[in-house]
């Protein structure tokens, strides 16, 4: 539940996106959106990986809006380093890439969600709701892309642990329910345990299977047939 205090702080944002004309078109399209009864606030804008890592670490946003196509660099490289900072802000990718090939990288690098740019205008509002309530962002037609090329990656990808992946019975109940995309709130009422417990069961399920998002937790789950 969030407090008042909470309710009134604007969700900040950060915008990573080397198109100046479609960065405005986002931003204008921010102004007009709440979410969970916060307003958006753009604190920041850059165009190139390193900048935007800088910026990220400055402000600690609690959203950013990634590009694929950046100057000096791409978007997954900015995703890679996002893992290994400190910063924990909710990504989303919003890219004119529609490559099965493009979203399972952005989505193995640990990106929050996923839209096509020729999609931001209807779908935006709902993946940042979706992804802010600690769920994967994926509309039909990416949701279709990335699991057909996890299909055919699959057998490739070696085992990341080496060995069994042992979870408690508790811990593979909430896996399952992270699969199906829940909230944190949603799995503590279907499994009539606390918020804080839920947390806790998942940061012992990132420690195990060795990745640092849900959208890896996901990925790693079914390539280890966990679920």
């Amino acid at each position: 539940m969030l407090t008042q205090s909470e309710q009134t702080k604007p969700l900040s944002t950060l915008l990573v996106e080397d198109d100046l004309h479609f960065r405005a078109g986002v931003r204008n399209l921010l102004d007009f959106y709440q979410i969970q009864n916060q307003t958006i606030s753009v604190v920041g804008e850059a165009n190139r990986p390193a900048m935007a890592l800088s910026l990220a670490e400055q402000h600690t946003p609690d959203l950013m809006l990634i590009d694929m196509e950046l100057s000096e660099g791409n978007g997954l490289t900015l995703l890679q380093q996002l893992q290994d900072s400190h910063v924990s802000s909710k990504t989303l990718v919003l890219s004119g890439h529609q490559e099965d090939s493009w979203i399972y990288k952005a989505m193995q690098a640990g990106a929050d969600g996923y839209v096509f740019k020729s999609q931001v205008a209807e779908q935006l509002l709902d993946a940042i709701n979706t992804i802010m309530q600690d769920r994967v962002y994926l509309p039909p037609e990416v949701a279709t892309g990335f699991f057909r090329k996890f299909q055919k990656t699959q057998t490739a990808l070696p085992n990341q642990m080496g060995e069994p992946c042992e979870l408690s019975p508790r811990e593979h109940d909430v896996l399952c329910c992270l699969v199906q995309g829940a909230s944190n709130d949603e799995i503590a009422k279907q499994l009539y345990i606390s918020v804080a417990t839920v947390k806790a069961h998942i940061t012992n399920i990132f420690l195990k299977l060795q990745v640092t998002s849900r959208t890896q937790a996901i990925v790693a789950a079914i390539k280890m047939n966990l679920v």
